[in-house]
Order: structure tokens, then sequence, then C-alpha cells
């Protein structure tokens, strides 16, 4: 298990450099994430000034999805750069002035906070995972999915169903424009 807890006094002002495997339960991913084939390789650098931690890293390996057309699992590569800020708001000086409220809400978004002096990458690294799955992932893009009739994978073998014809929602406007007379 891969530790994603670093102490603030342990990076130096130079910065330093992080190389592990991480894997679903360091994640701490459930069945409703993304899969994880094996693990997952993490380089990352965490670069340090006065009262911020800024995070640069990449994630790769493969991801495990199901294709919303056949339901069948399929591996992608996952090349994930990433970066992050973490303040640790602690350590503000007292000449720095208060934020004012609606100043800067960009930057208080992305950013994290040092938590009781320790830099959480897990947290971080989980959403930017679940956040790069595609909407609607597919094994191929000419994916023939499921028989609507017998459930039959038609990218393994074709049925002897009859095509089932859906009605548009919207035949019912087209039946309507057909059915007016022309104004005279």
């Amino acid at each position: 298990m891969a530790s994603l807890s670093f102490s603030v006094k342990d990076v130096p002002p130079e910065g330093t450099r992080i190389a592990c495997v991480v894997g679903k339960e360091d994640l701490q991913l459930d069945e409703h994430d993304p899969g994880i084939q094996d693990v997952l390789a993490l380089t990352a650098t965490i670069h340090a000034d006065e009262t911020n931690f800024l995070v640069e890293g990449e994630l790769n390996g493969l991801l495990l999805h199901e294709c919303v057309r056949c339901l069948e699992s399929f591996a992608t590569p996952a090349d994930l750069s990433f970066q992050a800020v973490y303040k640790d708001r602690s350590q503000r000086r007292s000449k720095e002035p208060e934020a004012v409220p609606g100043d800067s809400e960009r930057e208080e978004t992305d950013c994290r906070s040092v938590v009781e002096q320790r830099i959480e990458l897990q947290e971080m690294l989980r959403e930017q995972l679940i956040l790069s799955i595609p909407m609607q992932p597919l094994c191929s893009e000419g994916c023939q999915g499921l028989c609507q009739v017998c459930g039959q994978n038609l990218n393994v073998q074709r049925c002897g169903c009859k095509e089932v014809k859906t009605e548009s929602p919207f035949a019912i406007l087209q039946e309507a424009k057909l059915s007016q007379k022309p104004l005279a």
C-alpha cells in the first residue's frame, strides 16, 4: 500500500520527487468507480514555498470500463497529468491581508488545504481518475451493442431476430405536419 500522505516538514524548498505504484485500495475506489488493471504508476513532484505546495505529476496504467452498448469489459490506457495547489493556512503571515470574499474565487476553488501539517494526495488523485472517465465509455466506435429482443452481443454473432423499429417520440409531430391542409 503506497503512502499518499506527506509531512510538510519533509518537503524542502527545492521540492521532493515521488515515484510509487498505487492500487484500488490506495485511492479508496469503490465498485461504482473505474476499475484498475493491476496498479497505476504515480510520479510527482512537490514544490514548496512559505505557505503553498504545488503538486505536479502523472498517473499511468490501465483502467477497466464497461461498454454502455454491449456491456463487455475493456481496458484503456490512463495517462493523467495533474496539478494541485495545497495551502498551509496555519502558517499565514500576519502582514498578509485576509482574503476578501469573491476576490479570488477561482484561485480558492482550485486550492486544497494542508491538514494537520500533512499533504494528502489520495482524494485529489481519486477525483482526477474519476473525472478522466468518459460519460459513456465504448469498447469501440463501431460497437453494435446488444439485440433488443434476445440480448445477443451483436459484435460476437448476429441473431435471427427481426429488427425492432423504435418509433421516435417526435413521430406524432411528423404525422400532424402531414395531416395539415395547405392554406388556400
